[in-house]
């Protein structure tokens, strides 16, 4: 059994955990929820060992696991998988992955046994691994995960922490993915499974516990408790969920056109020949695995990458702004940390030039403004001079949102807007998406979240290897569309 009696752990005038008790037992699949900032990752590192905990003990057997000692918690057979990937980005997948158990299984390092036991693993879980001699830096964040799940399996852990570890695959995916960790609880290990999607939590959970505010809200069974009782559990409340947006009748003047888009990456297209056109007053989706050219198309939109042929633009019309882009990494690409909420919403061009006269930035007025965002869209933070690196992450995405829609733009690029993001931040972000929307504005959402494609977009589009294709009109069954982001398009 791992057991957690008392847990308590402070970050300054944060209480993160408050005399926490949790316990699993061998051969169960147990699902720990909670809103953002509600204590499971603080949970998850005082198991793993990454957090020492102010009060309170972590046992599994019995026997007291050692505070603040990841290498002691591997060692008695605890593995986590994080949200953010933790691999070396600069080394190839199969580097990484030999640093894990598969490295360890001969008495000198066999990359090629490493490869092999590595692709062997990947099929079990339903995916294939990149040609050997990939650089991690290469690979899509979906991949990235995946290898993290690799390594941890890698040292048959008898205790398995995932941390969001569905939000990144495609439907057809996470079927053989619940079903590995069947198979891993059917050989007795103890899987704990971190998770905002309520119906997956359901689906295969023995027991669930919920917290909220670093405190025990719930324990119950998937038999016990419905998908609503488990949100007013976590949030206190249920958040009515916008509806999709009505496909735009043909002949609708487009905001933004793309035209037989092509981006050549070394001997293969990234990018294959792609069209797509996107109405005022429409929120269009591109559903797909991670690593299929949705990165590159967004990049190529937003300026950074040229095309190899074909065109995108944004059509005139009666709004102020052209395009804005909302970046899938928050941290890397859509904010600087270490500066503060008005300085990083001057990043924007638009805005930055709406606040310069004559050379002169006027700082009182952006911040003026960046205050006004913050309440408009209850971003929790101490003023507009806080620091972007002290919101959490469903802060930092809302401020990224409110920065996007402050721009005026005729359209909005967004590119998983909501991962990792729990029950209420996501509806926020889909809320401000959504009234953007309904003010004239276009969106195109780019997601490998199916579910949330379903829930705010009216055209869907899948997007494989490169090629896009428009889905049948009105289809919104997820095992064909699933079907659809695995490349079969019949």
């Amino acid at each position: 059994m791992l057991k957690a009696a008392a847990i308590s752990k402070r970050f300054g005038r944060t209480l993160a955990l408050d005399h926490v008790d949790f316990q699993a037992s061998a051969g169960e699949i147990h699902a720990l929820l909670g809103e953002n900032g509600a204590g499971k990752t603080t949970l998850m590192k005082v198991l793993e060992g990454t957090l020492r905990s102010d009060a309170g003990m972590a046992s599994l057997d019995g026997v007291a696991l050692t505070a603040g000692s990841p290498h002691a918690a591997l060692r008695a057979g605890i593995a986590a998988v994080h949200q953010s990937p933790l691999l070396f980005e600069r080394m190839t997948w199969e580097d990484n992955l030999a640093l894990g158990g598969f490295g360890t299984e001969r008495v000198r390092l066999d990359l090629a046994h490493v490869i092999q036991r590595s692709a062997a693993e990947a099929r079990k879980l339903g995916f294939e691994l990149p040609p050997p001699g990939a650089r991690v830096e290469e690979r899509s964040v979906g991949e990235r995960v995946r290898l993290e799940v690799l390594r941890a399996l890698s040292f048959n852990p008898r205790v398995l922490i995932l941390d969001e570890p569905t939000s990144l695959l495609a439907p057809h995916e996470l079927a053989g993915f619940l079903e590995l960790l069947r198979r891993l609880k059917a050989e007795g290990r103890i899987v704990v499974l971190i998770t905002h999607k309520l119906a997956e939590a359901r689906a295969v959970a023995d027991r669930v516990t919920v917290l909220r505010q670093g405190r025990v809200a719930m324990r119950t069974t998937a038999a016990e408790s419905s998908e609503a009782d488990l949100a007013r559990a976590m949030i206190g409340e249920l958040v009515g969920a916008v509806q999709p947006r009505d496909s735009v009748p043909p002949g609708d003047e487009p905001a933004l056109l793309i035209e037989s888009l092509t981006l050549h990456d070394g001997h293969r297209s990234t990018i294959d020949g792609i069209t797509l056109s996107v109405a005022r007053g429409e929120i269009a989706g591109i559903a797909g695995v991670d690593g299929n050219g949705q990165t590159q198309l967004v990049e190529i939109l937003a300026g950074v990458r040229t095309p190899t042929a074909g065109r995108a633009h944004v059509t005139a019309g009666d709004r102020d702004g052209g395009l804005a882009v909302i970046p899938q990494d928050r941290d890397l690409d859509g904010l600087v940390l270490d500066m503060t909420l008005w300085e990083n919403l001057l990043l924007a061009e638009p805005l930055r030039e709406r606040m310069s006269g004559r050379g002169w930035l006027d700082r009182r007025t952006a911040q003026s403004m960046c205050n006004e965002l913050l309440a408009r869209y209850r971003i929790q933070a101490r003023g507009s001079t806080a620091t972007a690196g002290a919101l959490s992450g469903g802060n930092r995405q809302r401020f990224s949102v409110a920065r996007a829609v402050a721009c005026k733009p005729r359209v909005i690029v967004a590119h998983n807007i909501t991962r990792g993001l729990d029950l209420r931040a996501t509806a926020d972000v889909h809320r401000a998406i959504f009234d953007f929307a309904a003010a004239g504005g276009a969106v195109l959402l780019i997601s490998s979240d199916l579910d949330e494609l379903l829930a705010v977009c009216g055209r869907l589009h899948v997007m494989n290897r490169g090629r896009l294709r428009a889905t049948p009109a009105g289809e919104r069954n997820p095992e064909r569309l699933g079907l659809m982001m695995a490349g079969t398009w019949e």
